[in-house]
């Protein structure tokens, strides 16, 4: 079987890039399958994970950033000439490669199109790494009645786009009955990358939280700060540690709220290859996002025997952590209830390690021979 990645530029160090690289890595590996890795966008960067020597990579040169070095009115017209482009290249490669099924990750619009109007006998996939919800965020958060308007003439856009799509690939069965009435659905989670996990020992209190996730609006970084504001002041012996990547101007604001607060005990690290080694460090991870489509750092974390205290958001965690029995769900948003769940795993050091106990058995199902194994039957079934 052929199959085809696309996936517009992958240059970071993030989960959709890291699944790419791994699932590219066994299909050409494990099942002997050609594998091609697509971009448009690459633009000569290096791959922030590794890839298997078997998987090839084409970039098709197709640069859509170009369009906002150029003012309105004509930015419109370059978008234009932009679409066309990427069509037509998607359709020679395409013609030239004669793949049996092209796999999606990006849900955008121009790009769903470009791919839609070019295939031809190949099977089209949409692997929605990102949830229904992130779209519909876009158009909540919009102050400006025009940028809303926009924002919902683009989620119509997108919504065409995937109906004429053979299949998408959900990660959570929320995610999945949203798009169900658009295409065929199908459920199959991310998975654990890799072998065994090191085992975080949780007799031993390390007074010391982890935070994973690029430092964005997104993943609430800013609610955390507020609510350990309160845990601080309680147990000021304990540190919270955030590692992850972003924007200069997100990076400024988190440091100047934890300047604001008179935060001691609170620190920013760039974000690091082996987690791993930071999570068996820990005595339990805490995720603020305001919204998440999986949470791959909540089933890492666990695998490393770690309970996890996570905003019971949209709609990743709570397809994941059981309240009570592997982790804490908190009040979507809600800074003083993280605030006392946090304090509560502090506090309560037994729960802590039977927490973690079951967090690390729970995980089992996202195994990787488990979840690999669903994405293969899945394949071949098309």
């Amino acid at each position: 079987m052929k199959v085809v990645f696309l996936h517009h530029a992958n240059v970071y160090r993030a989960g959709i890039e890291r699944m790419l690289a791994v699932k590219s890595t066994m299909l050409a590996e494990q099942m002997g399958w050609d594998v091609i890795m697509l971009t448009y966008e690459q633009n000569g960067a290096s791959f922030p994970y590794p890839l298997s020597p078997k998987v090839k990579c084409v970039d098709l040169n197709v640069h859509f950033y170009d369009a906002f070095k150029v003012p309105h009115p004509m930015r419109y017209f370059r978008k234009l000439a932009l679409r066309r482009q990427l069509g037509r290249a998607l359709r020679t490669f395409l013609r030239e490669q004669q793949p049996d099924v092209v796999i999606c990750t990006d849900k955008d619009a121009n790009e769903l199109n470009a791919l839609s109007w070019a295939h031809t006998t190949e099977k089209l996939v949409i692997e929605a790494h990102t949830g229904m919800i992130d779209h519909e965020m876009q158009v909540l958060r919009t102050e400006s009645l025009v940028r809303k308007l926009s924002a919902r003439k683009d989620m119509a856009r997108l919504k065409k786009a995937v109906s004429q799509f053979d299949a998408l690939v959900a990660l959570t069965p929320d995610d999945a009955r949203c798009w169900s009435p658009l295409v065929s659905t199908v459920v199959i989670p991310n998975f654990l990358p890799g072998g065994p996990c090191p085992v975080a020992d949780l007799s031993v209190e390390k007074k010391r939280i982890i935070v994973v996730g690029r430092l964005d609006y997104q993943k609430g970084q800013d609610l955390l700060l507020k609510a350990w504001q309160q845990v601080e002041a309680r147990h000021p012996e304990w540190h919270l540690e955030l590692f992850g990547d972003g924007a200069d101007s997100d990076q400024q604001e988190l440091h100047a709220l934890m300047s604001a607060f008179h935060l001691r005990n609170a620190a920013i690290h760039p974000s690091t290859p082996d987690i791993t080694a930071q999570y068996v460090q820990s005595d339990f991870l805490v995720c603020s996002s305001r919204w998440e489509s999986f949470g791959l750092i909540i089933i890492e974390a666990m695998a490393c025997g770690l309970p996890v205290v996570s905003f019971n958001c949209d709609n990743g965690p709570r397809n994941i952590i059981a309240e009570g029995q592997n982790g804490l769900l908190v009040r979507n948003g809600d800074v003083d209830d993280m605030a006392a769940k946090i304090c509560q795993l502090i506090e309560h050091s037994e729960q802590r390690r039977q927490l973690g106990a079951n967090a690390r058995q729970s995980v089992a199902r996202f195994g990787q021979k488990v979840v690999f194994g669903q994405y293969i039957s899945f394949l071949q079934h098309l």
